[in-house]
């Protein structure tokens, strides 16, 4: 257990750096947010005991699955800032046109149908407002900013690493 700890909280520690460039300035909120983090990765990925050598390759590819996930989240995050900027700086007329969707997800359980749920939160211009077993409330900025392949895209990749650790 305490090895799971610690391999997780390390993998934690190393993406905050990344993700924060090691700014001394970001340290206070990573002594609040790694340690946070690392223990929302048991509700999302709870630890198990290994049992075979096919066990551990499943888990080194949800690892790289996870890692996978974290960047495309970045990417898709940067991209959806620009686009949520240039919708809100047309003023007067701002470029926003506020809706709700619903999205039904093939999610098995629900560790990774919330995980869904939250990490989909990081796509500017949008906010899982309800989880309801495999339905996914989500408010957007506009209709057209294409939410329902993004969130697709995104489900495809907790799929994957749902399945490495579930």
């Amino acid at each position: 257990m305490i090895a799971s700890i610690l391999l997780r909280l390390a993998g934690v520690t190393v993406l905050w750096a990344a993700a924060t460039e090691a700014a001394s300035s970001a340290l206070g909120y990573g002594l609040v947010a790694v340690p946070l983090v690392t223990a929302a990765t048991y509700a999302v990925a709870p630890r198990r005991h290994l049992r075979q050598k096919s066990d551990l390759g499943r888990r080194v590819r949800g690892v790289l699955h996870m890692l996978v996930l974290a960047g495309w989240v970045l990417w898709r995050s940067v991209v959806g800032g620009f686009d949520v900027a240039r919708r809100a700086l047309r003023m007067p007329h701002a470029d926003i046109d506020p809706t709700w969707t619903t999205y039904e997800t093939s999610l098995r359980t629900e560790p990774g149908r919330v995980a869904l749920a939250l990490v989909m939160n990081f796509a500017p211009g949008s906010l899982s407002a309800r989880l309801e077993g495999a339905r996914l409330d989500v408010h957007m900025i506009h209709p057209d900013i294409g939410m329902e392949a993004s969130i697709t895209a995104l489900e495809q990749r907790v799929a994957l690493v749902e399945q490495a650790f579930c």
